[in-house]
């Protein structure tokens, strides 16, 4: 049993990533169910409402024709600006929070949607892979300075 803790374990994956000896692989979809530990539904939500009031608006003013173009438009704003954000922002939050709290890490790794990659293939994903065995093979013990 190793005797580093699962905090020092996560400072070493930060260390990994950092230095570019492992990738933080994100299943953005997954992430953004409201069970995800890093998932703010109302970043989806807010936008949903606008893009159907729009396309309200426009059945309203211009008929059926207006509905059709302004859904088209809905449509390719929510796939091609709204979900790449909220994967970003997702990323953002792995990234700036998750990496930063084992607890906030360990509800995101068992609920899944997160892997860690290495030399171009994925190593370990969550929830079934082990995440500090990862971390352990490849990051040496760090000297202590108390002597254990």
């Amino acid at each position: 049993m190793s005797d580093r803790s699962d905090v020092e374990l996560l400072a070493q994956l930060r260390d990994l990533l950092d230095g570019g000896r492992a990738v933080l692989e994100l299943d953005a979809p997954r992430l953004d169910k409201p069970d995800s530990p890093v998932s703010v539904q109302a970043e989806s939500t807010r936008w949903l409402y606008a893009l159907v009031a729009i396309v309200a608006a426009a059945g309203w003013l211009a008929d059926w024709p207006g509905v059709i173009l302004a859904a088209a438009a809905a449509v390719a704003a929510w796939y091609g600006f709204v979900r790449p954000d909220i994967a970003r922002r997702i990323r953002a939050r792995v990234e700036t929070r998750a990496l930063f709290d084992v607890v906030l890490w360990r509800r995101l790794w068992r609920h899944g949607g997160v892997a860690i990659a290495e030399d171009g293939r994925t190593a370990c994903r969550g929830p079934d892979g082990n995440w500090m065995a990862f971390v352990r093979a490849r990051c040496p013990r760090r000297a202590s300075g108390d002597g254990r």
